[in-house]
């Protein structure tokens, strides 16, 4: 690094799918190091809002707190229904849907679409070829990104989720988890910083990421 300063380059380290794990907390311990030596490196880290949050949350990571942040927000349904129109050529009534079985989820978004590609095999879809594909699209959300998610909450994080299922009223959210509103808020605040729920009308919250519901579902029945 040294060296590197020496010539006036500098070193940016990208890391996708950040999680809390013990190789990125010695990651970031020795890149806080190296700053602290004002050496010209930089690291851009992506991930899921829940694992940024836990490893910000480290008590010897704070300094990410610091960082600067850069929230992805849904992507916008007009945009996916023109690009899934484009690309299959298929019917504006078809493509909305496709859209909105999405919910803005970047993630369900490529995976539909690829689903819904190697399905059809060059022929343009219908109705019929999404309704084939979507039990499979669900199934590989659940496995690739809610079971990740869901294992990564405390306890508490999870039963809250639970609670909320069916847009209960957070006076019922309490009575469910058996706890005061001072205490589910705080859950509930965490619950939205980790883009899982929003507020969808007073005392209201609601998932927001595609098929949600039903894996919570899921997750209750020990026969599923």
């Amino acid at each position: 690094m040294a060296e590197i300063q020496a010539k006036h380059h500098y070193v940016v380290i990208t890391i996708d799918e950040v999680s809390n794990s013990e190789s990125i907390r010695d990651f970031a311990q020795l890149f806080s190091a190296l700053k602290r030596k004002q050496y010209p490196i930089y690291v851009i880290m992506t991930g899921l809002p829940e694992l940024v949050l836990d490893i910000q949350n480290n008590d010897k990571l704070t300094f990410l707190l610091r960082s600067d942040k850069i929230v992805m927000t849904p992507l916008q349904k007009a945009e996916m229904i023109s690009t899934y129109a484009q690309v299959f050529n298929c019917s504006t009534q078809l493509a909305s849907k496709l859209a909105q079985a999405t919910a803005g989820y970047s993630y369900a978004f490529q995976l539909l679409g690829y689903l819904l590609f190697e399905h059809c095999q060059g022929k343009t879809p219908t109705i019929h070829d999404y309704q084939a594909v979507f039990p499979q699209y669900q199934l590989y959300l659940f496995d690739n990104a809610y079971q990740k998610i869901f294992a990564s909450l405390s306890e508490m994080d999870r039963r809250y989720l639970i609670a909320i299922q069916g847009n209960q009223k957070l006076q019922t959210v309490c009575e469910i988890m058996g706890k005061d509103k001072i205490y589910v808020f705080q859950y509930r605040r965490r619950a939205i910083e980790r883009g899982l729920v929003l507020p969808s009308g007073r005392g209201f919250v609601k998932y927001t990421l595609p098929c949600f519901d039903q894996y919570v579902s899921e997750v209750q029945n020990p026969d599923s």
